[in-house]
């Protein structure tokens, strides 16, 4: 196929792990994260009183990668700030660690937040084993004592007002909601909505459709919260097929190969293996390249593809859990009844037959036309006038 390469002739002369790097470090912006991007922005700029952003999608479909983006715009956004006071800090993220015992671990969360606003005395404040000593003379004594939760939870919230952060993201949030019980869980929600409006920073929380479970424990929660669902392509929607086949040409034009892959007849292939998930694509399709350049192929062929193709199991179970969140996220008939029912307002029934009738006048004029003829049995004379008294005259 014709060349439509995206790179520069030099990337072709360096090595496989150069060539590689490269590739993984390419972002192609397509449609889904571009509607994604600018919700988290404007949500960041324009709050309109809330201090939680809700952002959920299926695994895989590109959230860290979104996550990056904004933080990386961010920056430049404040960049001026930035240079005027060296200590200013105004995006700063996470990835919240999947905890070890089944509970969520608070203090190493603590820890993590206060590594990454580049706290100067970090190190004291996470010893674990220090010790002071207490009294005078013989009554004085050692005591020994532990990094505590209240303390640094004071800490992050310093360290926060100090560095004048805007917005501080956590990535694969769903991680929170790892409680023992529901009532946990709010107050997991309540200490992260409590830690935003003490300090007026806004708080990101990116991560799978297990998110939705935390974003409604409270009335309170649901106003000081905005959502914004990053999808996956669908495969019933002609023009997310569309845009699917062009993210696929576009990593082909992206890998440092003689010759450009054509990846988009095999378009029913990849999204059939990543459920239309454009960051399964990529590292999949990563995966692949390595391969490829490891014997020195000109190009990408089915035989890179297929042996680093996720497995049928996974994606059924990937596409069950996004099937099951994408419906979690759909507004019910049912449910605004529900809710305008206890609101004291007017549910709307189905129209009556009356009102069908008098909303579709056409039909209302068929009926009463039909509703006037009158049938009759077989052999009967339509009604007509007889002549009396004599023939009839013939003109």
């Amino acid at each position: 196929m014709p060349s439509t390469q995206n790179f520069s002739p030099e990337i072709l002369a360096a090595n496989p792990a150069e060539k590689l790097a490269y590739f993984e470090s390419c972002t192609v912006v397509h449609r889904r994260l571009k509607i994604a991007y600018e919700a988290v922005i404007d949500a960041v700029n324009n709050p309109g009183g809330a201090s939680l952003i809700f952002l959920f999608g299926p695994t895989g479909v590109g959230k860290t990668t979104l996550l990056h983006q904004v933080v990386k715009v961010l920056i430049e956004q404040n960049s001026r700030a930035m240079q005027l006071d060296c200590g200013h800090i105004p995006v700063a993220y996470v990835e919240a660690r999947a905890p070890e015992s089944g509970s969520f671990d608070w203090k190493d969360y603590y820890k993590s937040v206060l590594i990454a606003l580049a706290d100067p005395f970090v190190d004291y404040k996470l010893r674990t084993g220090s010790s002071r000593i207490e009294g005078s003379g013989s009554s004085q004594r050692l005591i020994k004592s532990k990094a505590n939760l209240s303390d640094l939870r004071e800490d992050v919230a310093a360290i926060i007002q100090q560095r004048r952060l805007i917005v501080f993201l956590v990535d694969e949030a769903q991680r929170f909601t790892k409680m023992a019980s529901g009532r946990r869980q709010q107050d997991q929600m309540d200490a992260i909505q409590s830690m935003a409006s003490f300090t007026s920073t806004r708080h990101g929380l990116f991560g799978t459709y297990e998110l939705l479970q935390l974003r409604n424990l409270s009335g309170q929660l649901s106003r000081r919260s905005l959502d914004i669902h990053f999808p996956r392509y669908q495969a019933d929607c002609s023009q997310d097929v569309k845009d699917f086949k062009r993210v696929l040409k576009s990593f082909a034009c992206l890998m440092p190969l003689l010759e450009t892959p054509d990846l988009e007849q095999h378009w029913e292939y990849f999204y059939e293996r990543s459920i239309g998930c454009v960051g399964i694509v990529k590292d999949w399709l990563t995966q692949a390249l390595r391969k490829a350049l490891a014997e020195s192929a000109s190009t990408l062929s089915l035989a890179h593809l297929t042996p680093y193709a996720p497995s049928v199991s996974k994606c059924m179970q990937m596409a069950t859990e996004a099937i099951e969140g994408e419906k979690a996220l759909l507004q019910s008939e049912s449910e605004l009844s529900r809710l305008r029912q206890k609101l004291g307002l007017t549910v709307n029934a189905p129209p009556t037959a009356t009102e069908a009738l008098l909303n579709n006048p056409t039909r209302s004029t068929v009926n009463k036309k039909h509703n006037k003829t009158k049938k009759r049995r077989p052999g009967e004379r339509n009604p007509q006038r007889d002549v009396i008294g004599g023939a009839p005259s013939v003109s």
